[in-house]
């Protein structure tokens, strides 16, 4: 009997099968780890180029993880350098990164900023088109705008996570009448976008990123502020609303203060991480749930003017943040990785004269996604970096 290689499309279509069983069995958001994950962690990351179809201005900002040869990242692009702002999607099917077509419902402004799969033909992505918020859906086949709230003015959505089929949340900011920034939180309920109240402290808030565990467990970071200073912002969701949780902050005068990521492998294990800025410096903080308690945890803040936008927990154990960091007149990735007892720096692929991560997603311990983008000296150029 002739022997029979599997080819790496192969491979990708027994995987998405495989994955597909597992949701069947153990209903859960895609990209989420079970808390005792034993997967060998990954050892070394490497970088691909996805196509950047415009001349100026191509960013990637949220990745989404379904399996090794299925994954989404979003962003947004420009023709030429003072062209209307386009949507961006791009898929990677274990090969090769592709656009797909997304819609552009803004006059001057479509922006992709975070993307959540539940499964291959239930993917989520949300941003801001002109003045409103900007949700779309994927089904498998085609992006397509879903109708969504838009309560004030300076309407925009930062963060977005698919509980199931019938429950996904996302999270921005708006307006009000009187020019105070809000706090947005919509809910899906399997037919619509509806608004869901949200605590606003302070003289201005909002909310940069959304995890959730359960239709019962929720979390959305960002931040508060006043005239004087600024102050992180925890909400959580117990399955009847929303209310503020106490949260760190750093010692001494905040001016700036931001969580931009948050992402929880289980109710008793969450991560958040941001940037802050005093009077005379720029530093990265990473806080963490422990089931209790939020509490700072000390990281690494390398170079001046570091920067940290997004994490993905694969277990307890196991957990990536991404952003980036000025090396000299450059501005380089950074990754730091949490291995159960510290945040490590790690070697990260940075191209060009400039690179910068904004997003990063994981299945499991030994399959993680960042993307972001990198220049040369002129327009901003995409990459993704996968660890393995």
């Amino acid at each position: 009997m002739s022997r029979r290689w599997l080819t790496r499309q192969t491979l990708c279509a027994l995987t998405s099968l495989l994955a597909a069983a597992a949701l069947f069995i153990t209903p859960g958001p895609a990209g989420a780890a079970a808390a005792g994950d034993a997967a060998a962690p990954c050892r070394s990351w490497t970088s691909t180029l996805p196509p950047s179809p415009g001349a100026g201005d191509n960013e990637f900002f949220g990745v989404t993880v379904l399996s090794a040869c299925n994954v989404w990242a979003v962003g947004a692009y420009r023709m030429t350098a003072t062209s209307t702002l386009l949507s961006l999607a791009e898929h990677w099917n274990g090969t090769a990164w592709k656009v797909a077509p997304t819609p552009n419902p803004g006059t001057s402004i479509n922006f992709l900023r975070a993307v959540s799969a539940f499964s291959a033909s239930n993917v989520w992505a949300v941003g801001h088109a002109d003045d409103s918020t900007l949700i779309l859906h994927w089904n498998g086949t085609a992006w397509t705008q879903v109708p969504s709230p838009s309560p004030g003015v300076g309407n925009d959505l930062n963060g977005v996570d698919a509980v199931s089929a019938t429950s996904a949340w996302a999270v921005g900011e708006f307006s009000d009448s009187s020019s105070q920034q809000k706090t947005l939180v919509l809910r899906w309920n399997g037919t619509k976008w509806a608004q869901v109240a949200s605590p606003a402290p302070g003289t201005g808030s909002a909310l940069d990123a959304v995890t959730a565990t359960s239709a019962g467990n929720a979390w959305a970071v960002g931040g508060s502020f006043t005239s004087t200073a600024g102050t992180t912002l925890i909400l959580r969701w117990n399955g009847a609303k929303w209310t503020q949780v106490a949260s760190p902050n750093p010692a001494g005068p905040v001016t700036e203060m931001i969580l931009s990521g948050v992402s929880a492998s289980s109710a008793s294990n969450a991560w958040a991480v941001g940037t802050y800025n005093t009077d005379t410096s720029q530093k990265t903080i990473i806080v963490r749930w422990d089931g209790r308690t939020w509490k700072e945890v000390p990281n690494p803040s390398p170079g001046p003017e570091p920067s940290l936008s997004g994490v993905a927990a694969a277990s307890a154990s196991n957990a990536w943040a991404v952003g980036n960091y000025r090396a000299g007149s450059a501005v380089k990735s950074l990754i730091v990785h949490w291995n159960g007892h510290a945040w490590k720096q790690v070697a990260s692929p940075s191209p060009g004269s400039g690179g910068s991560l904004s997003g990063v997603a994981a299945t499991s311990a030994s399959n993680v996604w960042a993307v972001g983008d990198f220049s040369n000296g002129g327009p901003s150029q995409l990459f993704a970096i996968h660890c393995c």
